[in-house]
């Protein structure tokens, strides 16, 4: 072991009392004069090894900042940036594109060398590197096979052919596109149809962003722009119409896609104008009438959720209070449909809740929840409501971590939640930009409820990442309905008596925001004005 390597090592047993020390076998199946060791120790279970020295061996180009303690290391076409104390990995392609990984241990900076989780750094190093590289836990060990990949990417090509009634665009796939969807947005100055975007987006898929740019687009397709996310890939394509319609359909014999794209006739821009602007207007209405209210009660089944200090659950009182807001609505607000995630003791995913939601076509999801502190019993205490942004505060982070930490009760979790991090909820609210305003109204509705009718101590409307909100299309809030870590709160959440009164606080606000919401869309003005 090098010099350098045993002042490593030791500095990290220095700061890390539980760590033992060892080496970790690197080997070459391909190629066994190559075979060698990497610094390693083993820190509360995780086996760490030094990146540093895998760089060496590969003969990677790698660009250190001592001084920040960062290190990015460049193989083909990506970059892979680790920082000292951080728990995240940064992976950045040719496009400059961004996507964050977390890997739930830290990472560590002594001696000049980096050291990395082994079991989460490496399968997301393999994603990334020419060669096949895998982590042996038991044997503890790290093999890198010289091996030609596959491509990564599901759609890598696409082609234009112009028609009489407008333009074929196909999209060259290795396997079947079962999960997507599109729709046009006009210009708004373009009453006649004759440019706008045609947006679709394709699930489960990853696509060459570079390859598929190169192309020149034909007839009334002038642009294509391309945003990848960890999930899903959206083509924008720009039009240049005028514009009838347009239809996805799978191609006969292979696994393409065919996006036809139809010019309009100047029959059919007449008949167009003849639409009469009261019968759209009212159509209009009823789509975005407030007619369906989600209700989410957190935890379930084999997640209790919050323990309270004489052992309350969570996920008792969140049920509880749901099901009876859920028997208000339907009582006293007929033309609102109830829709529950769950009404037994049952676990559902998280992402699930967001699908449910999405599925009944909800126009308000509301989330339940009781908040706890580390320790019981505490004297934090008090109500608050959440929105869908990352957290600026650690109050905010801490909730969002606790409620978030649920998903760990789903299979496969670490696949699905991997790269929804905060860079990539940043993305993911700026796409739910238009449900803001309601959902900061109703915030505040309901605030204002809670605070002038009961004795809890209001702590305000705040912003955090939860991954219960993520998916629910529509406005929607996470309540924290009080401590269950605190004794006066917990004797108030688990009674009859408080249930009732937040449910019936909860039904206050959800009727008047229905009823703001429906006079503001009859007489078509900003949403809030009105109190």
């Amino acid at each position: 072991m090098s010099r350098t390597l045993k002042l490593a090592i030791l500095l990290l047993l220095f700061y890390l009392p539980v760590a033992s020390q060892y080496t970790l076998p690197l080997y070459f199946p391909d190629n066994l004069s190559k075979n060698t060791v990497l610094g390693s120790f083993t820190h509360d279970g995780v086996v760490y090894f030094s990146l540093t020295d895998l760089v060496n061996v590969l003969n990677w180009t790698a660009f250190v900042n001592t001084e920040a303690k960062k290190i990015e290391i460049k193989t083909g076409e990506y970059r892979i940036k680790i920082t000292a104390d951080n728990s995240y990995a940064v992976i950045v392609d040719k496009m400059n594109s961004a996507s964050v990984v977390q890997l739930y241990s830290k990472c560590y900076f002594a001696a000049n060398s980096f050291f990395v989780p082994a079991k989460r750094f490496i399968p997301i190093l393999d994603k990334f590197i020419s060669e096949e590289i895998n982590f042996d836990y038991d044997k503890k060990s790290i093999t890198v096979k010289e091996i030609k990949r596959v491509s990564p990417y599901d759609i890598a090509s696409i082609s234009y052919e112009e028609k009489i009634n407008g333009t074929l665009v196909r999209l060259h796939s290795k396997k079947k596109l079962l999960d997507y969807d599109s729709w046009v947005k006009y210009d708004a100055s373009d009453k006649e149809k004759k440019s706008g975007w045609l947006y679709v987006t394709i699930a489960n898929v990853r696509a060459h962003t570079e390859a598929l740019q190169k192309v020149k687009p034909l007839g009334i397709v002038k642009q294509l722009l391309i945003f990848p996310s960890p999930t899903s890939v959206q083509l924008t394509f720009k039009l240049s119409g005028p514009i009838s319609g347009t239809e996805i359909i799978q191609a006969e014999g292979s696994n393409d896609m065919l996006i036809t794209i139809h010019t309009i006739t100047n029959q059919q821009v007449a008949e167009k104008k003849q639409k009469s602007y009261e019968r759209n207007l009212e159509r209009e209405r009823n789509r975005w009438k407030m007619d369906v209210v989600v209700i989410d009660p957190g935890h379930g089944g084999k997640d209790p959720g919050a323990i309270g200090v004489t052992k309350t659950k969570e996920k008792d009182v969140t049920l509880s209070v749901a099901l009876k807001l859920g028997r208000m609505i339907e009582k006293n607000l007929p033309n609102v449909k109830v829709v529950y995630t769950r009404r037994t003791d049952e676990f559902v995913e998280l992402y699930k809740r967001g699908q449910i939601a999405n599925q009944a076509n909800g126009k308000l999801f509301v989330s339940l929840h009781c908040n706890a502190a580390p320790r019981k019993p505490h004297p934090a205490n008090g109500f608050e409501v959440y929105l869908l942004r990352p957290g600026k505060t650690e109050h905010a982070l801490r909730i969002a971590g606790r409620e978030n930490a649920v998903i760990q009760f789903e299979e496969g979790y670490e696949k699905r939640y991997q790269e929804l991090t905060e860079e990539n909820f940043i993305l993911l609210t700026m796409a739910q930009s238009a449900y803001v305003k309601y959902s900061e109204r109703f915030a505040d509705l309901l605030t204002r409820k809670i605070s002038n009718h009961t004795n809890l101590e209001n702590q305000g409307v705040k912003q955090a990442g939860f991954f219960v909100l993520v998916g629910a299309s529509m406005p929607n809030v996470l309540v924290e309905m009080g401590y269950l870590s605190n004794r006066g709160d917990e004797k108030f959440l688990k009674s009859n008596r408080g249930q009732q009164r937040l449910a019936e606080l909860l039904f206050e606000a959800v009727k008047h925001y229905k009823e703001e919401y429906d006079k503001t869309l009859e007489e078509g003005k900003t949403f809030g004005t009105t109190n």
